[in-house]
């Protein structure tokens, strides 16, 4: 058993300061002030006075960091890294690439998770790509891109060992709209994403099931008050999760809180969109045939695109509060919460309370990191 103690908890709806959190095994069995939890004799103490305790982050869309790319066999050391920022879970989210190199990855990413190392818990695969509209690449490339189809996706999920849990792809081309509630039925999330839909078809997607949007504001259509295209039908319809890269460069401070305004903090995903080079050093780095630059927090490619992020989760958490001014438990229901409820996991997932897993971090004044404890085991403390 473990036990943090003189910590302020951050529940789902509370702040309770001089609290204490009991684990035992893989779950949270207690947690309340210090003089209602009982401790037990035999148990393993960490007293943190004052430190700031939140659920575990779970990020549904990154591509790896410290030049490691979660598309491929280097995932086993992305799940090893990504609890140092905070990260308890995560979906491993592919890059498009022709396709019989999507099927390889695909195969070596489904042989990790059949024995995946201690760190973060992989939850999936995200396919991002190659089913994106050549209109709103991004920074992919468009000559690789085609339609989503029901055969193909089938493909897919057989290389991936049946892992895919989450597909972005633009329901605009051929006839992916369709596709849908076939998704849908398989347990797999559908994502509107890299996409130039009118915002009528987007409000068809969502009257069959679509309920989540890919890094808001990025690869859409620009907003018009006479077109409201995707953005607009992101801000417009309830059903619909917006994921939020909150890196401060990817969505200006004010069109962050624009978003937060029309979707509350229930409606927002934080997501980092990490680049596989997120967190190096500035420099010219190589990934899969781009030149990648890193430039102060930035990753882009020469001609000033940017390819994904250079911050993780724990940076997007921090800015919510510093440059959208959330309250650090509003960043926290976007940042656990909501992802939790995104993958249907929100009973087990994503809040601090008893019988959820023990997925714990413990973050310090300034709201770095300190420590963080995956299904019940410590596995990264700051020195």
């Amino acid at each position: 058993m473990i036990v943090l103690t003189e910590i302020d908890l951050y529940t789902p709806r509370q702040v309770i300061p001089a609290a204490a959190l009991l684990i035992e095994g893989d779950k949270i069995v207690a947690c309340g002030t210090m003089a209602e939890v009982r401790i037990p004799a035999e148990v393993q103490a960490f007293a943190l006075p004052g430190k700031k305790v939140f659920p575990g982050f779970i990020d549904v869309h990154t591509h790896g960091l410290l030049g490691q790319d979660a598309f491929g066999h280097s995932l086993a050391e992305v799940i090893q890294s990504l609890p140092r920022f905070g990260v308890t879970a995560f979906l491993a989210t592919t890059v498009t690439l022709p396709m019989a190199e999507i099927y390889t990855r695909l195969r070596e990413m489904a042989a990790v998770l059949e024995n995946p190392p201690s760190g973060a818990n992989c939850l999936g695969i995200h396919l991002e790509g190659p089913h994106l509209s050549p209109k709103r690449p991004g920074s992919a490339t468009a000559k690789w891109f085609h339609p989503l189809t029901q055969e193909e996706f089938e493909s897919l999920q057989e290389a991936a060992g049946g892992k895919i849990r989450m597909i972005t792809f633009a329901p605009e081309e051929g006839d992916a709209l369709r596709l849908i509630p076939y998704l849908l039925e398989q347990g797999v999330i559908p994502v509107i994403g890299h996409s130039d839909a009118s915002y009528e078809l987007v409000a068809e997607a969502v009257s069959l099931g679509l309920a989540h949007a890919t890094h808001t504001f990025n690869a859409m259509n620009p907003f018009h008050h006479r077109a409201p295209g995707v953005i607009g039908a992101v801000l417009a319809f309830p059903q619909i999760t917006a994921q939020l890269i909150a890196d401060g460069y990817h969505v200006h401070p004010g069109a962050m809180r624009a978003l937060l305004n029309a979707k509350r903090p229930l409606g927002i995903c934080l997501v980092s969109d990490s680049a596989p080079f997120a967190a190096l050093p500035n420099g010219e780095y190589q990934w899969e045939g781009y030149r990648l630059l890193i430039e102060g927090e930035t990753c882009h490619l020469p001609d000033g695109t940017l390819a994904g992020a250079h911050a993780l989760l724990d940076t997007g958490f921090r800015n919510l509060i510093h440059l959208a001014s959330l309250t650090p438990s509003q960043a926290a229901t976007c940042a656990a919460e909501v992802p939790a409820r995104a993958l249907r996991m929100e009973r087990g997932k994503g809040r601090l309370q008893p019988g959820f897993d023990a997925d714990v971090i413990v973050m310090d004044d300034a709201y770095q990191v300190v420590m963080t404890i995956v299904e019940g085991k410590v596995l990264w403390r700051r020195e």
